[in-house]
């Protein structure tokens, strides 16, 4: 009957569907030709997620089209133009081939470290830190001699941290060396890295963790035993000591890093009162404070947004005393403006100086103008553009209901950034 034709039909494309994906090709010439190849460079990104997430779901469909994978893989590469952001698939196809943790993942990989892209460099990396690939430990400490680690702070956090998660020896005593040539946040957190460094990382080598510890002790001449105590007391003036352990603060977040932005909302709502002030003379008081404190060796930004977004400079600038009395009377004559475009303060924050290391996003209430307003569509939007910045997000909100304080604690900790609500 026409029915059972039907029937038969599709049962012949599902079972034949499902082979190529379980079965995938086994023979390197033949993977251009497969379901899944062409599922995986399809023009939309719907059939090519639809295609990963059958890949990786099945561990056996997985391993299997490896080939597929990986020749897809450089089919994205090759589409990524040099000023775009790498699709959202490109990076899921790249990490689940670095999911797979075999040779020819580890080759495409390291290979891939060296992709004109920027970007397509640092998923690769990205991923080989976190797949914990040991032999690609040389290939990632080359990279510090590429122009981009000088010239951007997400290509050196992306390359730091990558090694960082190895957790081996190689990796760990090569940042002890870079820790010197590092500031701001990125020197942050690898002290933080090396502080929680322990003798399972040197896989139980002691002689190597201990000369790791202690790299001055083979040279060392110590004559006595008050030679020793002295050499190991502190005898830095209490009020250093308390400066090194006492970072500034806004709004309690620690400021870790030497180049930062202020956003400040000054959207309409921000009129209202709020313990004693209006919401932004709030926020103007506790931004006077901040950049008044600023350590002069600091850089920083200062943004407003409503319906619009603006700026006070267009560039990072240091922490004169010049630069921070002009930026208070700027933050001084701020009037109230309408509307709410989060999404736009934060996605200029990504645009803007290639140095930035930090975000400090004040705001009162929900998105309600720019070109996404939804909230996780926001999250979603800046988090995957900030897999190629890095910043910290720190959020504040003042006055904030349930729904904006968990937008706001979702794009903080996502980022390795902290939510405060203001007090």
């Amino acid at each position: 009957s026409r029915s059972g034709s039907v029937f038969s039909a599709r049962g012949l494309l599902t079972c034949l569907v499902l082979l190529c994906f379980n079965v995938g090709s086994s023979v390197r010439g033949e993977s251009k030709g497969s379901v899944v190849y062409r599922s995986l460079i399809g023009r939309s990104e719907t059939i090519r997620f639809r295609a990963l997430q059958h890949l990786q779901v099945d561990s056996t469909a997985r391993r299997s089209a490896l080939v597929d994978m990986i020749e897809a893989a450089k089919v994205h590469v090759q589409e990524t133009e040099a000023n775009d952001l790498a699709r959202p698939s490109t990076v899921a196809l790249i990490n689940l081939i670095a999911e797979t943790e075999t040779p020819e993942a580890e080759s495409l990989l390291i290979d891939l470290l060296d992709a004109p892209h920027m970007g397509i460099a640092m998923i690769s990396a990205e991923a080989l830190g976190r797949y914990k690939y040991f032999g690609a430990i040389d290939a990632l400490k080359k990279h510090t001699s590429r122009p981009e680690y000088r010239e951007k702070y997400a290509f050196r956090f992306n390359l730091v941290r990558s090694l960082a998660q190895m957790e081996h020896p190689d990796a760990i005593e090569f940042l002890a060396e870079l820790k010197s040539t590092l500031d701001g946040q990125l020197r942050h957190h690898v002290e933080t890295v090396l502080d929680g460094v322990t003798l399972d990382h040197f896989r139980g080598d002691s002689e190597r963790f201990e000369q790791f510890r202690n790299p001055e002790a083979k040279d060392a001449v110590v004559t006595s035993q008050d030679d020793r105590i002295f050499k190991a007391a502190n005898y830095e003036p209490e009020s250093l000591q308390r400066m090194r352990l006492q970072p500034q603060q806004y709004y309690g977040i620690d400021i870790h890093a030497r180049r930062m932005m202020f956003i400040i909302d000054h959207s309409g709502s921000m009129k209202d009162y709020w313990g004693g002030m209006t919401r932004l003379d709030r926020a103007k008081y506790e931004l006077t404070k901040a950049i008044t404190e600023l350590p002069g060796e600091a850089e920083f930004a200062i943004v407003f947004y409503h319906t619009g977004v603006r700026f006070w400079r267009n560039e990072l600038v240091p922490a004169t005393e010049e630069n921070k009395r002009e930026a208070i009377e700027f933050v001084r004559r701020l009037g109230y403006g309408d509307k709410t475009n989060t999404y736009g303060a934060l996605k200029f924050s990504l645009e803007f100086d290639d140095q930035l290391e930090a975000v400090f996003l004040l705001t009162d209430g929900n998105p309600t103008t720019g070109e996404i307003i939804a909230k996780p569509a926001i999250v979603t939007d800046i988090l995957h553009r900030n897999r190629f910045r890095h910043l910290n997000f720190n959020t504040i909100g003042i006055a904030v209901d349930g729904p904006t304080k968990a937008f706001l604690q979702q794009l903080a900790e996502r980022s390795d950034g902290e939510f405060r609500e203001a007090m």
